[in-house]
């Protein structure tokens, strides 16, 4: 029996995380998903931070082995919602993913990729984009503490974020430091128009956090598939740059 993509996100998104709250002592109610987001502000810089960033543009290599890179990508943001990743593949193409004022933004070159390894760049643009929140109530109807589990053998609160339009997410902060450690995002795709809709879990690592300019951001993110890490460096970051418009279309 083929089982709904609605149902697939719920039993991807909910379950693996209140499955293991027993795991540990944890008393339900003794911390909000709103104090985690205050203490998540906090600890990568303060809310005078995030918002002091009015623009960020920041790049470096990409592949599953950064001795030999797959290529290189840029990810440029301007506050308060636009946004734009580009992922250059060195021999195949470009592709974008990005918003602006709320819309979508999605197109390629000729053999640009969209997907690597059965990962979309869209996910890892909210990737980006996600470290970069701090007025919540802009893009989300609800802000949930799902429960607790261990990321890379450290106790972790998971958050889900349920947007205005699209599937949830959930987040994952460490229990000590406050900073994300994970998110697991929904991907989709098809086939060909006449095939169902695939969707399946997709998680994403964010490592090695360092003060860039006052604002704590991870140099690393790393997507896991079955063929290893699809990892994303970070060698040049640069606040407030000047980023011209024509970049979000």
């Amino acid at each position: 029996m083929r089982v709904p993509a609605y149902l697939l996100v719920f039993l991807m998104l909910v379950l693996p995380a209140t499955a293991q709250n027993q795991s540990a002592p944890w008393a339900r109610g003794s911390i909000s998903a709103a104090e985690i987001l205050q203490k998540n502000i906090a600890a990568t810089g303060g809310l005078e931070a995030h918002q002091r960033v009015q623009s960020l543009s920041l790049g470096g290599d990409f592949g599953f082995s950064l001795y030999h890179p797959d290529g290189y990508y840029s990810f440029s943001y301007k506050a308060p919602s636009d946004d734009m990743l580009e992922v250059n593949t060195i021999s195949e193409g470009i592709s974008w993913s990005g918003r602006r004022d709320q819309h979508l933004i999605r197109r390629t070159t000729a053999r640009g990729i969209e997907m690597i390894n059965g990962a979309g760049m869209e996910l890892v643009e909210q990737d980006w984009r996600s470290l970069l929140e701090w007025e919540f109530s802009r893009e989300y109807s609800k802000i949930d503490l799902v429960g607790r589990t261990q990321v890379n053998k450290r106790w972790a609160f998971a958050v889900r974020f349920t947007p205005r339009h699209g599937d949830p997410c959930v987040r994952y902060y460490d229990e000590e430091s406050f900073l994300m450690v994970r998110m697991d995002q929904v991907q989709r795709f098809r086939m060909s128009k006449s095939q169902p809709e695939v969707a399946y879990p997709v998680e994403s690592y964010f490592r090695d956090y360092a003060d860039h300019g006052g604002l704590k951001l991870p140099r690393l993110i790393a997507i896991s598939r079955d063929v290893g890490e699809l990892q994303f460096n970070v060698t040049k970051f640069e606040p407030n740059a000047a980023i011209d418009d024509s970049i979000f279309k």
